[in-house]
């Protein structure tokens, strides 16, 4: 009986290792789908961005697109999602672009053809290069905008540079939280990056849009609700848009968050 015993506790226990072994060598593979091939603004029918590859503080080319836009209209600075590259979001992106704004997109590590891997510590760092490199370009103020979880990438730059705004689109507080939502077992207690947005958000100074939908399952709208209520600014300089029967995929690609962002950029300049 004991040796019975014995041999189950042992097949847990392996089968524990086992498991979260998995789960910590190769997390990146389940967080992050970078989409294979490069394709340039070209390529993909975004011929309207320019390609501008920047060096990050460790002297890797990170691959970035522009478009400029009224030298009097702020210059917005944006994060994608964690599945697929640029090519895949920058069509979105045009419906700002077409109100004459200028816009800059960032290519992650081991997205298209930006070596490296994505980390937490590596992405905070390429998006203060991110943001350096077009602030001594240009006189513009500079707005953040997210996208899922762009929004983590976007709120880390905020703990080492002052923007003048920034926009979130159905962010997590945390992936620290948001996987331990996830039917995966105690994978948060292997998690190597937390991107801890609540706490980050608490230092924002300037003003904030943030939208979620109602009916997203891919990150709970309760995070945005958390997001907002940590953040420390004024009330009248926090916009927080819950969106009825839209999910986590239509309030960016179904376009539902454009009118709600090109309002936000009108009155938000007016300030300026």
């Amino acid at each position: 009986m004991k040796n019975k015993v014995f041999r189950i506790v042992s097949a847990i226990i392996l089968l524990s290792f086992l498991y979260f072994g998995i789960l910590y060598c190769f997390q990146n593979y389940f967080l992050f789908s970078p989409g294979g091939k490069y394709k340039s603004p070209k390529e993909s029918g975004n011929e309207i961005f320019k390609e501008n590859i920047i060096k990050a503080e460790d002297g890797t080319d990170i691959m970035t697109w522009f478009f400029e836009g009224d030298p009097d209209k702020p210059l917005i600075l944006y994060f994608h999602g964690n599945t697929g590259q640029i090519a895949r979001f920058a069509p979105l992106m045009k419906n700002i672009v077409n109100k004459d704004y200028s816009v800059a997109m960032i290519e992650y590590r081991g997205f298209g053809n930006t070596k490296g891997k994505i980390s937490q510590k590596t992405e905070f760092s390429d998006a203060v290069s991110f943001y350096d490199y077009y602030k001594k370009r240009t006189d513009k103020k500079i707005i953040l905008y997210g996208y899922s979880f762009g929004c983590a990438f976007a709120l880390g730059l905020t703990q080492y540079r002052n923007p003048d705004g920034i926009i979130l689109t159905a962010p997590f507080s945390s992936l620290y939280q948001e996987v331990k939502e996830y039917p995966v077992p105690l994978a948060f207690l292997v998690l190597k990056d937390k991107y801890p947005s609540d706490e980050y958000i608490k230092n924002v100074k300037c003003p904030i849009l943030i939208m979620h939908g109602l009916d997203d399952k891919l990150i709970d709208c309760s995070h945005s609700v958390s997001l907002a209520e940590a953040a420390t600014i004024k009330s009248e300089d926090m916009s927080f848009v819950l969106i009825n029967n839209v999910n986590h995929h239509d309030i960016y690609f179904k376009e539902i968050n454009i009118p709600l962002i090109l309002d936000w950029l009108k009155k938000l300049q007016d300030k300026f």
